[in-house]
């Protein structure tokens, strides 16, 4: 057990933006202490903007938790790219070292009715020495000790370059919160807001509660006649519902459960959704349901979350004049799937191929497009807003690539950021280009074979169609429309893509997005 009563005399942070007056009104803020065991890589630091910091848990490898006051005073920060520019640093508990990643948020989901968010990291961390820490499923009981951890103010210093970590002892546990008991040697000051309350179970390190709030009695900077240490933590052991929906939402999901759908038009104009199961094999997709009808009046149709509001949109062409159009995912069943439709571009006859992916890792959904007349590939970056304004001036990111007669993207090599997958025309080898989150012409990286032989499949779409996490890629056989999904395993080359199994039969008369 690395987490031991030996940290006890380690200060531990809470709160970030103001220094309360009142534990039940104000956040929570840092003190002194020993440093944290550099087992504890995966507690966080958080910079927000160039004034405020807080402390924040890796529990996935693209997704901090954290505490909600530390985007916003009153404990509401809108959902989606955050406010101010965030940095997050993950695998040092010495910020003087060069050790881990420091990593842009692109992303806020926060929680509907307490005192957290979750922060998405512009990248996965890959590094197998920081591993993520599991979220507890029982709560805090009276009298249990829980080490807390936070890059805070301390005793004596204000801005701090080490982690610190203390022991400290729950007194109460609500509905929501956990009530805990400090001491001289253990405080909760300003910039530990929204740092871990942990335990250990037969060897395994369990995230118990997130910091909320302080009294700060005996930090840097708090009047030295406030003597009361005590914290409140917030309760995670019963989120975990929430959590896995949010970090697994999937841009293909339609439906608004974390999975990846399927949408199509058949040769009648009808729009189908195939919701998802997560499931491999047979039972890849559930029993379809209509969602429009009169498709055959838009081409270049493409599947993604435009808005930003976490489920899938369909971005669509207008085939007479070359419109382009968002039509809102509202995550409803049947001829409800779809809002109102907005125009977001005009006169795009000129780009043959469209694409949806975030290629800047801003947070924010781009459309990819390839100029029909001379293959340059482009990115038009999203910008959050609605209507005409939804799309930014575009950038170019590649030349040439008439050469390729499939493009589609994905997370292939499952690091966070959308790779391009394309087809060679003149041989069917598959290649992937991967992404790197940069702008303009060094947006995708070397690029690397993962197939051969693919002229036998006339449609190919990539998704997490079998609920691993991994990106997968679908594709139709030419000769007897058969849909296969070949499973993605996360590694490069060759090996990217598993083998295939079906997942239906009859697709020729749909055109699939």
């Amino acid at each position: 057990m690395y987490l031991s009563r030996r940290h006890r005399l380690a200060a531990l942070a809470a709160g970030l933006i103001a220094a309360p007056v009142a534990l039940s009104s104000a956040t929570a803020t840092a003190l002194t202490g020993a440093d944290a065991p550099a087992q504890l890589n995966y507690v966080a630091k958080i910079n927000v903007g160039e004034q405020s910091a807080c402390t924040g848990t890796l529990i996935d490898p693209q997704w901090v938790l954290t505490a909600a006051t530390c985007f916003a005073a009153d404990g509401k920060p809108p959902a989606g790219k955050p406010a101010l520019t965030t940095t997050v640093t993950v695998g040092r508990t010495d910020l003087t070292q060069t050790s881990g990643s420091v990593l842009s948020a692109i992303r806020l989901v926060p929680h509907a009715d307490r005192d957290l968010v979750l922060v998405k990291l512009a990248a996965r961390i890959t590094d197998p020495g920081i591993t993520p820490v599991r979220l507890a499923t029982t709560p805090a009981a009276a009298g249990e000790e829980l080490v807390k951890a936070g890059f805070g103010r301390t005793k004596t210093e204000w801005v701090p370059d080490k982690l610190h970590a203390g022991t400290f002892t729950v007194a109460t546990t609500s509905d929501t919160t956990v009530d805990l008991g400090g001491s001289d040697t253990a405080t909760v000051c300003k910039g530990d807001a929204g740092g871990p309350a942990l335990r250990t179970v037969d060897g395994t390190t369990e995230l118990v509660a997130v910091n909320s709030r302080s009294w700060q009695g005996g930090c840097l900077g708090i009047d030295p006649a406030e003597t009361r240490t005590g914290a409140v933590d917030t309760r995670v052991d019963d989120i975990g519902d929430w959590v896995e929906h949010a970090v697994t939402r999937d841009p293909d999901d339609l439906t608004g459960d974390g999975k990846a759908d399927l949408a199509a038009v058949k040769d009648d104009g009808i729009l189908w959704i195939y919701p998802g199961t997560g499931n491999a094999s047979g039972s890849t997709f559930g029993t379809r349901f209509q969602a429009g009808t009169s498709w055959q009046s838009q081409d270049a149709v493409t599947v993604g979350d435009l808005n930003n509001d976490g489920i899938g949109d369909l971005l669509s062409r207008q085939a007479s004049d070359g419109t382009l159009w968002v039509y809102p995912g509202t995550g409803k069943p049947g001829m409800e799937a779809f809002a109102t439709r907005y125009q977001v571009g005009r006169s795009w006859q000129t780009q043959d191929v469209t694409r949806t992916g975030d290629f800047n890792t801003d947070g924010l959904t781009d459309v990819l497009t390839r100029q029909a007349s001379d293959g340059t590939l482009w990115v038009y970056p999203g910008t959050g807003k609605p209507g005409m304004e939804t799309l930014g001036t575009r950038y170019q990111v590649g030349t040439g690539w008439k050469s390729q007669d499939v493009i589609t993207n994905g997370d292939l090599n499952n690091d966070g950021r959308p790779d391009v997958l394309s087809r060679q025309a003149s041989d069917g080898t598959l290649w992937v280009y991967p992404g790197t989150g940069k702008p303009g012409m060094g947006t995708l990286g070397t690029r690397y074979q993962v197939g051969r032989s693919w002229q036998t499949q006339n449609a190919i779409r990539t998704g997490d169609f079998n609920g691993d996490g991994l990106t997968d890629v679908l594709s139709r056989q030419a000769s007897d429309g058969t849909l296969w999904v070949y499973p993605g395993t996360g590694k490069s080359g060759m090996d990217t893509l598993g083998t295939r199994y079906q997942a239906g039969t009859g697709w020729g008369p749909y055109r699939i997005f």
